[in-house]
């Protein structure tokens, strides 16, 4: 980052230190708050609280995380993340902390909740400590309302869970532990046969909560060691006649120190408990279709013993989800899935640009998230089918994705039923957008920021805009889990979406060291072709196949005669060379298995936008790309290649640059201080 400051920067920063901040900006702070906050506080008597929350103007970006952490694996690299986030929240926040926490004392404001992976603080507070905060702190870019939508808008189900469980419609089983009919499809059955059950992986499911004692989901129920007091290995167990908490770590204390106390399998986000129990009956379906073990007499799961991690959202506020997401990182959640989504037509609109980065936050944590999309076919209109955060993009960018933007955490789901194969009409249309929404639809409250404006559609004619659903997977015509121990029918993108997070476990079961990329990538590239021939807006890239993706992840898995990857990739380019980038890295000097590695053994290869454009001898180092477009972001994996034999090494992370002077603009005419 330059430290070249123009003299009439110079003399504001003069200015400010001679009268004040206050002054200066106070026009600016009058817009603080946003447009539909304002008209929510004109009726908002001063003894009532309202749900709000600010963002910091300084939040890191993905690319700063993951130029931070590049080289460590998924895990670590995952601790790292958390640690950099932690930290600069604690800086950044200090001042509006305190102040909130004062406020909070003296009655003005309830329920904080720090979402520090965005840099967000949500909390009910008073009207005049909104304006307060907008007036006082210069360090907040906005104050939105919190709002709360009815949890059957949320959920993509098409209303099954609800209408079975008003109308008591489950059956107890199908006998023999037979496999319900999304599993055949996707042939899971094939995987488990091969030993590879999803053991090892963690799912958080954000959603209604689940029914976690249910007998084929509470074997599967992630246990919080960290809460573990009395140390005997769980934090669940049988009393004899039903499941509870242990009751010797039942003792009041944050033991870990996550801040949420005795948080044994999860949290409850809308009643701030511990108790992530289900009481709508949606979770429960959806937990089923990840890990439901079959022990009442249906299998239900795609990866019926991976390990899930309960996170209730019944309130339906977008800072609930943020915060649930928010732990899923904290606690090393492997997948994240939902079948909650945020439709472009609520009132207020979703936020879709803190959904992005909060996606954004996923990957960097090594972290691959599946998510319905409405089960809203066409009526929409697109490219606004497609609801939040199911609209962000993936981690890997499919070749057909010839507009070619940023990465995040999300497979988004489309449906097909589970008899036929065929999509459901209600699966939404795509594609998806990522451009500056106010241009054509001005009443839109959240301004876009320039580097989510990478998928146009409306904004640039004949624009393809970001290619959506990702993949389809069995929603209509799948069976799972129930309240009280029973089964039931389920249906919609919700359905779907369990299927897809159930095999992205299998996946990073049987191969650990898979990174968000590699899972989405191996996803699509197995699917079964279905629709228009490559990756279309309704089945994405196809309907997926679990057996074919995992005898894919399971060839990867790196050989001991494989090389080791480059590390320490690097990319820059500034206003002196605007249409090229400068790639450097250091070479890998051993094999997987330890012995030496000669740079005449070996060639570095490097993809731009995943498709490969040069190969590089061993130890140059550096690569220049040219021709590229001026202010376009590019982004880079690398590998290397033996001569011998061509055993490859495992792909590094992408790392991404905007040619021509994204870290360093171009000075200003004229005289400027050094």
């Amino acid at each position: 980052m330059s430290n070249k400051v123009t003299g009439f920067s110079f003399i504001i920063l003069f200015l400010v230190c001679c009268f004040g901040i206050r002054n200066i900006f106070a026009s600016e702070n009058q817009s603080v708050i946003d447009s539909y906050l304002q008209n929510v506080l004109t009726s908002t008597p001063e003894n009532q609280k309202l749900d709000v929350y600010i963002v910091l103007k300084d939040r890191l970006s993905y690319d700063q995380i993951n130029n931070s952490t590049f080289g460590l694996n998924r895990k670590e690299r995952q601790k790292t993340a958390v640690e950099i986030l932690k930290q600069h929240a604690e800086v950044t926040q200090r001042n509006v902390l305190s102040f909130l926490m004062n406020a909070e004392a003296n009655n003005q404001i309830d329920n904080i909740k720090n979402i520090w992976v965005i840099n967000v603080i949500a909390f009910s507070a008073k009207p005049s400590i909104i304006n307060q905060l907008a007036n006082d702190f210069v360090e907040i870019e906005k104050i939105f309302y919190d709002a709360k939508y009815p949890i059957d808008e949320l959920t993509d189900d098409g209303g099954i869970a609800k209408y079975n469980k008003e109308n008591n419609l489950f059956f107890t089983s199908r006998g023999n532990r037979a496999p319900q009919p999304g599993l055949t499809l996707i042939n899971a059955p094939q995987v488990w046969a091969e030993g590879d059950s999803g053991q090892g992986v963690i799912v958080a499911n954000i959603d209604t909560g689940t029914d976690w004692d249910h007998p084929d989901l509470v074997n599967n129920v992630w246990n919080n060691l960290g809460e573990d007091a009395d140390g005997d290995g769980h934090t669940i167990e049988w009393n004899g006649s039903s499941w509870v908490f242990d009751p010797g770590d039942v003792n009041g204390v944050d033991d870990d120190g996550n801040t949420y106390v005795d948080d044994f399998i999860g949290w409850a986000f809308d009643t701030n408990t511990n108790n992530p129990n289900d009481s709508h009956g949606h979770g429960t379906q959806t937990s089923g279709l990840v890990a439901g073990d079959g022990t009442n007499g249906t299998e239900t799961g795609v990866a019926p013993k991976a390990k899930l991690m309960l996170l209730k959202n019944e309130t339906g506020g977008e800072s609930d989800y943020w915060v649930a997401q928010q732990y899923a990182i904290t606690n090393g959640a492997d997948v994240v899935t939902s079948s909650l989504s945020f439709k472009w037509y609520f009132s207020p609109q979703p936020n879709f640009p803190m959904f992005r980065q909060m996606t954004d936050m996923e990957l960097a944590a090594g972290i691959i998230h599946s998510n319905s999309t409405s089960n809203d076919g066409n009526s929409t209109g697109i490219p606004f089918n497609i609801s939040a955060p199911g609209n962000c993009p993936g981690p890997w960018i499919h070749p057909d994705q010839i507009l070619v933007g940023g990465i995040s955490s999300v497979i988004g789901s489309a449906n097909v039923n589970a008899s036929t194969d065929i999509i459901v009409s209600s699966s939404p249309y795509g594609p998806a957008a990522w451009e500056d929404f106010q241009i054509n639809h001005p009443g839109y409250p959240y301004p876009m920021p320039p580097q989510y404006q990478d998928y146009p559609y409306e904004t640039s004619p004949g624009s393809i805009g970001l290619l959506k659903p990702d993949v389809a997977a069995p929603g209509e015509g799948t069976t799972s889990t129930t309240i009280g121990g029973g089964y039931g029918s389920f249906g919609g993108t919700s359905g779907a979406t369990p299927h897809i997070g159930g095999t992205a476990a299998l996946l990073l079961s049987i191969n650990p060291n898979l990174e968000p990329e590699d899972v989405s990538r191996i996803i699509q590239t197995t699917a079964v072709e279905k629709g228009t021939p490559g990756k279309d807006n309704r089945y994405g890239a196809g309907r997926i196949d679990a057996y074919a993706a995992y005898q894919v992840a399971f060839s990867e898995l790196a050989d001991p005669v494989d090389p080791n990857p480059p590390t320490n990739i690097t990319a820059y380019s500034d206003f002196t060379t605007p249409t090229s980038i400068l790639i450097q890295w250091d070479d890998p000097t051993t094999l997987f298995n330890g012995d030496p590695l000669n740079p005449n053994e070996y060639t570095i290869e490097i993809e731009r936008d995943s498709i490969n454009i040069v190969s590089i001898a061993g130890g140059l180092g550096q690569y220049t790309d040219i021709n590229l477009n001026d202010g376009q972001s590019y982004s880079y994996v690398l590998y290397a290649k033996l001569i011998a034999n061509d055993s490859t090494s495992i792909r590094t992370n992408p790392v991404s640059w905007i040619s021509g002077g994204a870290a360093e603009p171009k000075p200003p005419t004229g005289l400027y201080i050094t």
